[in-house]
Parts: structure tokens; C-alpha cells; sequence
């Protein structure tokens, strides 16, 4: 048997397509564990596909693994590797304040939706970095401050107690 342009038969390219695959394994396992360093996480990965199939499967159960994996070393960190990217979780909340506090286009890329950009515009917050980032933060921190929170609240009660009376009536 000849392969289609007759130069290689089909006994030779078997075994240089099953070397390759098995390349292409060991360098993406290789990639994911120098990454990865002392970073809790599965010690081996589906290639290109990673956690995507536990994820799509049982989402709560997924994010509940990656949050215990990430407080076992109670370093506040787990990592992981989905379709294709390596992924860091990050439980703690003043890591996550450092993290933030730096964000820049080079360091890393917030995946929140493999649509988000269609979904939330590319001008939203999570798709920002540098002063562009801070000052969309700077501009928004009011609407979280004890006193505008306390106001929602009294707010959001007035409503749902209005909902209940009309629901009962």
C-alpha cells in the first residue's frame, strides 16, 4: 500500500505518526509540570482536552476539587491544565487582591468565557489592563462601600417584603 503521493507506504508512516503522538504527549506533560512546579494539581493531563471533560461532566464537583486542592498546601493556589491552556485557581482573597493589582496584557489572560468577549464587550473589566483596568476600578470601588452596600440592602429587603405581602394577598 502506498500512501497518496506514493513516496512513504503506509508500514513506514505508522510508526513515525505514533512517535509524534507520543512527542507531542510528553512535551505537553512536560510543559504542564515545569508550569505547574510545586503547585498542587493531577499529576498527568489528557493531552489538548486537560480537566475540560470532568468540568463539562460535574462543574460544582470540578470547582469544589480545584478549591480543596488549593487549600491542602494552604498556599491558596491549585493548578490545572483545560483545553489547551494551563490554568492557576486561586482561593485565597489577598492573593487574588496581589494578583489583580497587577494586571498587565503580558502577564496573564483572564479566561472567563471562551465567548466573553461577544458576551460582556471587550470593554468590560475583566478584558482590561493597565491604567485603562484601574480606572474603570477606581470608578466602580464606590458602589461597594459599606455605606452604598448597607443601602442596597435596606433596598433589596423593602422589595422582597413587598413581594411577599403581594404574594400572600
Amino acid at each position: 500500500m502506498e500512501s497518496l503521493l506514493g513516496l512513504v507506504d503506509l508500514h513506514t508512516a505508522a510508526p513515525l505518526l505514533a512517535a509524534a503522538v507520543a512527542l507531542f504527549i510528553l512535551v505537553e506533560q512536560l510543559s504542564y509540570h515545569r508550569k505547574k512546579g510545586p503547585l498542587p494539581g493531577p499529576p498527568l493531563v489528557v493531552p489538548f482536552l486537560g480537566s475540560a471533560a470532568h468540568m463539562i461532566r460535574d462543574p460544582t464537583g470540578f470547582w469544589e476539587a480545584q478549591a480543596a486542592r488549593a487549600s491542602k498546601l494552604g498556599a491558596g493556589l491549585a493548578a490545572d491544565f483545560i483545553l489547551g491552556r494551563f490554568m492557576v485557581f486561586i482561593s485565597d482573597s489577598e492573593l487574588s487582591n496581589r494578583v489583580f493589582a497587577n494586571v498587565r496584557a503580558d502577564a496573564f489572560q483572564l479566561v472567563v468565557h471562551p465567548f466573553g468577549k461577544k458576551l460582556f464587550g471587550d470593554n468590560n473589566l475583566m478584558y482590561l489592563f493597565g491604567d485603562n483596568h484601574k480606572d474603570l476600578r477606581r470608578r466602580i470601588a464606590v458602589n461597594f462601600t459599606p455605606r452604598a452596600l448597607s443601602t442596597y440592602a435596606a433596598i433589596q429587603h423593602r422589595v422582597i417584603l413587598s413581594h411577599l405581602r403581594r404574594w400572600l394577598d
